[in-house]
């Protein structure tokens, strides 16, 4: 009885650990690189894989996240298809900090919201959260549902995505 209890209580906490797990990105690297003509050398973030709520449709490396801690800035690419039509979406991002345990940056372009890229590099994750800038005279500020500002997290390891093993 007692090992049966302990068996289902490890299973709880393997099940429970699984969705955090889950939320990897299939490359995360940071290191220092040179860059330009000038050959400016800076410490450098990397990250590539496929937004938690991309659906099945995107590709597992569907995301790009580059960052240059010298030049203060970060840019994500990522890829989408909606109604059958690919698209890629473009975004800069401006670090506020960047330390030995996360970047944080912001875009603060769009209209209603101001979009958050966090870097957490003790788990290994990276995430984007938005949240409202509180604008209500736009109609399309109107319509923003807590989806839209729901935090999604950078993945890629197989099976986390619907993707199955070949």
């Amino acid at each position: 009885m007692k090992l049966t209890i302990v068996g289902l209580l490890i299973l709880i906490l393997l099940l429970g650990a699984l969705p955090c797990m889950a939320q990897h990105p299939l490359i995360l690297d940071v290191s220092t690189v040179v860059v330009g003509p000038q050959r400016l050398e800076t410490l450098y973030a990397f990250a590539m894989g496929k937004w938690s709520d991309a659906g099945d449709h995107v590709g597992l490396n569907s995301t790009e996240i580059y960052c240059y801690l010298r030049f203060g800035f970060c840019n994500v690419a990522d890829a989408s298809s909606s109604f059958g039509l690919a698209s890629v979406n473009f975004t800069s991002y401006d670090i506020l900090r960047w330390d030995k345990n996360e970047i944080i940056a912001v875009d603060s372009s769009p209209v209603c919201l101001v979009n958050n890229l966090r870097f957490d590099f003790a788990a290994k994750k990276v995430s984007i959260s938005s949240t409202s800038k509180g604008e209500t005279r736009d109609e399309f500020c109107k319509v923003l549902t807590p989806s839209d500002m729901a935090t999604v997290f950078l993945t890629g390891a197989i099976g986390e995505t619907g993707q199955k093993k070949k």
